[in-house]
């Protein structure tokens, strides 16, 4: 099991919980996208399957708990259309994957191992209701199940109905535990019947421990550009264009810039790109301009945000005051309007005139 750097404290009030046989049915672990959620959901997990309830690591269950093998832990999470059954169990083998290639696995990250076309990640009422003829089954071990359901507020309107009567009308020695990294997408109702966990976010010290074996300025660079998503940066290592430092840079300038030819040229180009991957651009965008007013204000040496492809404080230095909040309305924004489908063309362009505004000032 992957090393927990900043939730060990919440590890050890679930182990309590359950060791004093006060664990809830059904809960909800919050955490940030490719933070320590799925490694908290894991090792809880493996604690309540394993053999002695302590997670010893060397009995049967914790083995196949520790694999990803074991008979009752069911996974269920988001995935694309196009599978022959409709329902998780077609990239099952993916998923697992991917879990024992990064614990802190991310929803980008995840969705670019199973395609590469723009397919939205979703969980179908047909996944429910395969969750529950699952569970219906005498446990294989005939001791505890647990269903780990990765990215809840995926399921669509109808599947979310079909998941709280699960909910509500607990199985025998049946746990579940939810990881979601946006819960105010839930229904409230779902929310209210379960248990509430929520894991503290990752820092830059976290990120300098895991690439401890990489040259130090990797590791500032992938903390500067993901933190606090280490499973963004985990993926990003063996692959440094995933970054998009130089897609960010380039379309920063030319929005600084304003001309229209260019800006027409660099939205094209943008629009290429998967939706999911305009999103992960734009909520990095927002990230780097963050990082870069917030080094400004403290002082820190420029070698701190020096990307190589672009200097953050220097671009955040060059924007005025009044445009700071102003560049971070625009992005929310474009962002907003990419979630209700609008023609990404003319979100972007618009965007982009708005975001040379910004930078003047005005």
């Amino acid at each position: 099991m992957s090393q927990l750097y900043n939730n060990q404290p919440l590890l050890d009030q679930l182990a309590t919980a359950l060791d004093r046989e006060k664990l809830h049915h059904a809960n909800l672990i919050s955490s940030g996208p490719g933070e320590e959620g799925l490694v908290v959901g894991l090792a809880l997990a493996a604690r309540i399957l394993c053999d002695t309830q302590s997670h010893c690591g060397t009995c049967k269950s914790c083995k196949q708990a520790n694999a990803l093998q074991h008979p009752d832990l069911h996974f269920s999470f988001p995935f694309v259309s196009g599978g022959t059954s409709g329902t998780a169990d077609d990239f099952l083998t993916d998923f697992r994957g991917a879990l024992g290639e990064n614990k802190y696995l991310d929803p980008d990250s995840w969705q670019q191992k199973i395609t590469s076309k723009n397919q939205q990640l979703q969980i179908p009422v047909k996944e429910i209701q395969n969750i529950h003829k699952k569970l219906s089954l005498t446990a294989a071990s005939g001791k505890n199940r647990v269903l780990l359901l990765w990215m809840p507020e995926q399921i669509k309107t109808q599947a979310s109905n079909k998941l709280l009567k699960l909910i509500e009308e607990p199985l025998p020695k049946t746990y579940i535990i939810l990881i979601t990294h946006r819960k105010v997408r839930l229904l409230p109702t779902i929310v209210s019947r379960c248990a509430p966990w929520h894991c503290k976010p990752l820092e830059e010290g976290h990120f300098l421990d895991y690439f401890n074996d990489q040259p130090e300025a990797t590791a500032k660079l992938l903390a500067m550009v993901f933190a606090p998503n280490l499973g963004a940066a985990i993926s990003a290592s063996e692959d440094a264009e995933s970054t998009q430092i130089d897609v960010f840079a380039h379309w920063m300038r030319t929005c600084y810039k304003g001309a229209p030819t260019e800006i027409s040229d660099v939205v094209s180009n943008l629009s290429g790109l998967t939706k999911e991957a305009l999103k992960t651009l734009i909520f990095r965008s927002q990230h780097f301009l963050e990082r870069g007013f917030y080094h400004n204000v403290q002082n820190t040496p420029v070698q701190a945000t020096d990307l190589g492809a672009i200097n953050v404080q220097k671009l955040s230095s060059a924007v005025r005051p009044s445009g700071a909040m102003a560049i971070s309305r625009v992005l929310n924004a474009c962002l907003y309007d990419l979630e209700r489908n609008i023609h990404v063309k003319t979100a972007l362009t618009f965007a982009s005139f708005e975001l040379h505004k910004a930078f003047r000032g005005n």
